[in-house]
Formats: structure tokens, C-alpha cells, sequence
């Protein structure tokens, strides 16, 4: 046995004798490191936020007043994480803020080509414009940009240009698949993109890219992915051979150190998020919050076949001042002792990074700084108490306890001063993008609060279609596409809501309108044609408001485009309507939503019940009841600890399921 093994040893250094150095190399563990960002919506200034820091021993729960993230702090980030093992990655959006208002996205593409991502992947919101106008921002870019799953045709401007579903880069000899791909629904629904541009199959797209790349011996894949949390789950649970998924969309922050939780920030899963895939190994899943106030950084060990070995890594938020801390309920400067103990603090977090200014962004960036500021420091009014803009509203029965966004409601009272021969108003809450705070209010506040490029419309539409289109928009609020913003809000109409309704329940009850002239409310009427004033975003069936298109289509006369600017309405509200110019909240005659209950209020639980069988060996059968937040994916993963089997219970329960992507609150689910 032993001079078996000498033998083999003998052999074994002979073979070993022949391999080049470049070969040893290429056996080793390969390390990569990943930066990434999504969703930073043109905020491209630090925000002002409070943190639970708990800088002082003598003290508990205290909170310090900072600046968070911000394009010019990222980019030092950047420039501080980045060498010859990293690649710097970006999943959309574009939109959101003044820089986007007033410039189109001209100041986002200059910052954006100073930071230079190595692969940039277009979400749903640089489509607001519609096709030509991503064209011209898509010539500007000097970094390259992915198509993904977007195929625009000979027809759509954009056809030539966002072209590229994947690139490989080179990072220190070993190459990287990176594979762009996008939300269909959502970005069909939620934007202004042509008719001229189609897509392919979210999970389709990813399995025939992951295929095309590894013909071509690549074995290291990440996806670039604007689909959001859930929908990265189900991709990674439904494929094979991926191995990160970089997420957008969704707005989520990840971390596992339990630091960022403790910093009171909305802390919704792990950094990474580890998910079997198809073949049982694991895929890894990050993202990045929102509105580049954190980075995210993550470090992998591949090992010679392309699996990884090892994935660390955290969001990295960077902070700066005025440091300021709450003294007698009151903000003001931290003194020396308490600015040397929050420093100390900073510098001891894993997730907490000083920030440092990159003057190149800087100069980019200050030119449209001051000349807003210019324009749009101007105080038009005053707010008396902070008007939330909360999208869905929480169950709640008596109207002291009313909820939701009180800030879409105000949008669309302005829209119904703007237009003296409209009967009611309609706002999407996602159209929406801050709260009311208290104190003045600015120009720059009411474009930032309306950012989009909408415009106010009319529409003639009966009683039933207004129920109609109430219904879709709360039912397209929570579907799997996690569309919030659509939920709508109203100027002389309101309604009691049902959260999770089944499908033969509309969503809303007990519908009135408001008399413009006497005040008097009275229970819609159903055949009567009433005057709605919205957005030109929702007017188009945007947002899952499918009727009022389906109206335009059956005849385009009931739309009257206004040409007013989305925010004038708003402006005027301030400057002309209100008394004093200032703003108070809602009252509970005025407010739209009446009360809201989830359908129906049942607990969940899985219970055996007798099977329906004719023969005398029938068996229990288990079924579960849905309850808030689940969709098929997540009730297969918690029952039958695998994601991957909502199929087999959407195929047992077809007969009650009619669209996988909707279940309601209390619906009892087979299970297998």
C-alpha cells in the first residue's frame, strides 16, 4: 500500500514539475468584489436624517440629526473601495427630485459619467419620458448601459441604441457575465415607454442569457436585476448557475450586522439573501435601499469551477455634518464633547463610514444646485402639521384614527381648484414623492413633492367606472409588482376600503360624492357622468388604472389634456386658495378614505380537514390561510420550505386561484 502511494506521489510531483505558474494561478481562489447602487431617483444631495447613534453611556435611545449618502459622497466611496478586483455596478432610476424636474436627467447622466459604473441597467422610471427621451440621455452616457430584456423595434428611437442584454468585463484575466433585466409589468404600467418597444420573459430572458454565456466558458454570472426583493427570490429559486443577484426596485435595505436595525432604519432582509436555486446551490442576493444613501459592498471567493466559496459584505452608509442632537426637544449643533463621542461612534460602526466630498461630482453638481436654489427658494405658503404620504393606508375603523397618504389627497384638492367644471379628483400616492412637512413650504418643495413630467387631464366617465377604476388601482397596489403608489386618493369623493379583496368584492364600499356647489355628499350614482380631473399618467391606465384607458379608447372625446404642469396646481393651491396660505390637515368630512379593513380578519393557520372522497379511505387534507403580505412564493417557503413549489399550489387550487398574483387575506390555499 505504501509504495502504491509512493508511486502516486512520485507521480504526482513529476506532473506538478510541468505546470506553468500561470496555471498554479489559475487554480487558486479568485476574489471579486462588488459595489453597487440602485434606485438613487435623481437625489443627488446628502439627506437629512436621525439616526438612534446612542453616543453617550449616560444616555439611552438618544438620536444625532446628519447628512446621509448623496452622489458626491458615494463617489468617494467609490474611488476609496475600488482596485483591480472590483467592479462598480447600477440598477436604475432615474426621476424624483428638482434635478430631474428641471433638467430631464441631463445633471444625473453628468454625475453618472463621473462615477463611471462598469455596467449601468435601466429600471422602469427612465421610460417617463417615453422612448425618445432615454435615446437622447442614453447618447450622453459614457458608461455602458444594459437593454436586458427590452428589445425596442425599427420603429422606437431607442432601436441601435439599448441594445446590449449582457457584457462580459475582464477582471484580472478571469471573465464576468453581467446580465441586465427588468420588470415587464412595471414598466409597461408604470412609465411612458412606446408600443414600439417589447420584452422578453423576465425568467425566460435570465435562462437562455445565463445558457448563451456559459457557451462561451464563462462560469462566473451575476444579473444586474430591476425586479425587486420577491422577484429576485423567485428568479434565483427558478434558474440555475447565477451567482448574485444585484437588485433594484424595490426600495429594500438589507443588512445582517443588526447595526443598521439598531440605527432605526428599515432593515427587510439579509445582506446577502442566500436562495437555493434550481440544482439545490446557492444564490446570493443584495441591494442597496434608495436615493444613494448607502453603497453596497460585497466580497466573493470563487473557486476554480465558478461556484463561490464565500460572500460577505454590508451596505456602507456615509455620513457628514452638521451633527446635530436634540436638546429640550429642540435640534441644535452637537457641542465639542458630544461631536468627539458621535465621531468615536461613527468610526467604530461597520456600516457607518464618514463622508468625504469628491470635488469632481461637486462641480458637476453646482451649477444646478444654485441655479435651483435661485429659481426655487421662494416661500409660496406654510404647513400647519406634517401631512403624511403613507401609499396604502392601515386598517383603521373610526375616522380619529385615519391614515394613509393625507399628501395625495392635498395634490388632488389642488387639482379640483385648478379645474372649476370638474365634479371629483383622483390621485395615484406614488405620483407623489414626500410629505407635507410642518413649516414653510417652497416652490422647490411643491416640484419635488410632484416631480414628474405629468400633466393635469380630464375625463368624462360614469359612477361605475370610477368604482371600477378605485378597484384596479388598490388591487394593483398589492399585487406581486408591489406598485404602492397606485393606490388612489380623492378631492370630493370618498369610500370605505377593503385591503386583500376577493375577486368578487370591489375594494372599494359605501362610494359618495361630494356637491362642488351646495357641499353636500351623496352615494354615487353609477349611470351619471362625471367630470374626473388627474394626472396624465393615470389618464393613460397607468399604475393598473385600466378604465379610464378603456374609456379614451371607446372614445377619445371624455380626455381634455389641460397643459397645465403637474406642480402649478399645487403652487396655486398655496398662492391663491388657501387661507393664509396655509395648508391644515384633511378633516375627516373631507378625507377620502372612511375606514379600511383588511378582507376578511382571519388569522392564519394550517389546519387538517377532511379530504372530499367517496371511498372510506379518505386522508386529512392540509390547506393554509393566506394573511397579509403573502403571495404563492413565500406560502410554499413557509409550509413546504421550498419557494420554488408555489406552482404545484397554484395547479392544485386553479379552480380558486384565478391569477397567481393575487390572493386575498383569509383565503383558505391546498397545500400539496
Amino acid at each position: 500500500m505504501k509504495k502504491n502511494l509512493l508511486k502516486l506521489g512520485l507521480a504526482a510531483t513529476m506532473i506538478c514539475s510541468f505546470i506553468t505558474p500561470a496555471t498554479v494561478l489559475a487554480a487558486e481562489p479568485f476574489q471579486l468584489t462588488i459595489l453597487h447602487l440602485n434606485d438613487h431617483h435623481s437625489h443627488l444631495e446628502s439627506q437629512t436624517v436621525d439616526l438612534s447613534l446612542n453616543y453617550d453611556d449616560t444616555l439611552e435611545g438618544e438620536k444625532v440629526r446628519l447628512q446621509l449618502g448623496g452622489m458626491s459622497y458615494i463617489s468617494s466611496l467609490i474611488n476609496e473601495n475600488k482596485n483591480d478586483h472590483t467592479l462598480y455596478l447600477q440598477s436604475g432610476e432615474l426621476n424624483g427630485t428638482l434635478y430631474y424636474s428641471l433638467y430631464q436627467g441631463e445633471a444625473d447622466i453628468k454625475v453618472l459619467n463621473a462615477l463611471q459604473p462598469d455596467v449601468y441597467m435601466v429600471g422602469n422610471h427612465e421610460f417617463d419620458e417615453g422612448d425618445q427621451h432615454l435615446a437622447d440621455l442614453y447618447d450622453m452616457a459614457a458608461f455602458p448601459i444594459l437593454s436586458g430584456n427590452i428589445k425596442p423595434t425599427e420603429k422606437s428611437p431607442l432601436y441601435g441604441k439599448l441594445d446590449k442584454p449582457y457584457m462580459i468585463k475582464d477582471v484580472k484575466g478571469e471573465k464576468i457575465a453581467i446580465i441586465g433585466v427588468v420588470k415587464i409589468e412595471k414598466t409597461k404600467e408604470s412609465s411612458l415607454v412606446s408600443e414600439d418597444v417589447d420584452f422578453i420573459n423576465e425568467i425566460e430572458f435570465i435562462k437562455s442569457t445565463v445558457e448563451e454565456v456559459q457557451e462561451q466558458n464563462i462560469n462566473k454570472i451575476i444579473v444586474l436585476s430591476h425586479l425587486g426583493y420577491d422577484f429576485d427570490q423567485v428568479l434565483a429559486a427558478e434558474t440555475k448557475d447565477i451567482d448574485l443577484i444585484i437588485g433594484g426596485d424595490t426600495h429594500n435595505l438589507l443588512d445582517s450586522s443588526g447595526e443598521m436595525r439598531a440605527l432605526g432604519l428599515p432593515v427587510s432582509g439579509e445582506y446577502p439573501t442566500v436562495v437555493k436555486n434550481a440544482e439545490g446551490k446557492d444564490t446570493y442576493i443584495v441591494q442597496a435601499w434608495e436615493y444613494a444613501k448607502v453603497m453596497g459592498k460585497i466580497d466573493l471567493t470563487f473557486d476554480e469551477q465558478g461556484d463561490i466559496i464565500s460572500a460577505a459584505g454590508n451596505p456602507i452608509a456615509p455620513v457628514g455634518g452638521p451633527y446635530q442632537v436634540n436638546i429640550d426637544n429642540k435640534w441644535v449643533d452637537a457641542d465639542e464633547s458630544a461631536l468627539d463621542k458621535i465621531k468615536r461612534t461613527i468610526a467604530a460602526s461597520h456600516v457607518l463610514v464618514e463622508g468625504s466630498t469628491d470635488p469632481v461630482v461637486e462641480g458637476i453638481i453646482n451649477p444646478y444646485r444654485e441655479a435651483i436654489e435661485a429659481q426655487m427658494k421662494s416661500v409660496i405658503g406654510s404647513v400647519q402639521d406634517t401631512l403624511s404620504n403613507d401609499r396604502v393606508p392601515k386598517p383603521f375603523i373610526d375616522v380619529k384614527d385615519a391614515n394613509g397618504s393625507f399628501a395625495a389627497q392635498v395634490v388632488a384638492d389642488s387639482f379640483l381648484y385648478s379645474i372649476p367644471h370638474a365634479d371629483l379628483a383622483i390621485q395615484n400616492a406614488g405620483g407623489v414623492r414626500e410629505s407635507f412637512l410642518q413649516g414653510e413650504i417652497t416652490m422647490a418643495d411643491a416640484y419635488t413633492m410632484l416631480p414628474f413630467s405629468n400633466t393635469v387631464t380630464t375625463l368624462k366617465v360614469t359612477g361605475q367606472e370610477i368604482i371600477d377604476v378605485l378597484d384596479e388601482a388598490i388591487r394593483y397596489s398589492q399585487g406581486i409588482t408591489q406598485s404602492t403608489g397606485a393606490f388612489p386618493y380623492a378631492s370630493h369623493l370618498r369610500y370605505d376600503v377593503y385591503l386583500n379583496a376577493s375577486d368578487d368584492v370591489k375594494s372599494v364600499y359605501n362610494v359618495e360624492v361630494k356637491d362642488r356647489e351646495t357641499g353636500v355628499w351623496s352615494p354615487i350614482d353609477m349611470d351619471k357622468t362625471y367630470v374626473v380631473v388627474t394626472n396624465s399618467f393615470t389618464a393613460l391606465g397607468k399604475d393598473g388604472y385600466v378604465t379610464f384607458e378603456k374609456a379614451i379608447e371607446r372614445d377619445p372625446s371624455v380626455k381634455e389634456e389641460t397643459h397645465l404642469q403637474y406642480a402649478v396646481p399645487l403652487v396655486e393651491l398655496f398662492t391663491k386658495h388657501l387661507n393664509g396660505g396655509e395648508l391644515v390637515k384633511p378633516n375627516a368630512d373631507s378625507y377620502s378614505i372612511k375606514s379600511v379593513k383588511d378582507w376578511p380578519t382571519e388569522k392564519s393557520q394550517i389546519i387538517e380537514t377532511p379530504a372530499i372522497d367517496t371511498s372510506d379511505k379518505s386522508e386529512p387534507v392540509k390547506t393554509y390561510t393566506v394573511v397579509k403580505g403573502d403571495t404563492l412564493f413565500r406560502i410554499a417557503k413557509k409550509t413546504l420550505q421550498d419557494g420554488t413549489r408555489w406552482k404545484q399550489i397554484y395547479e392544485l387550487n386553479k379552480d380558486t386561484i384565478k391569477n397567481p398574483n393575487f390572493i386575498y387575506l383569509g383565503q383558505k390555499i391546498v397545500l400539496p
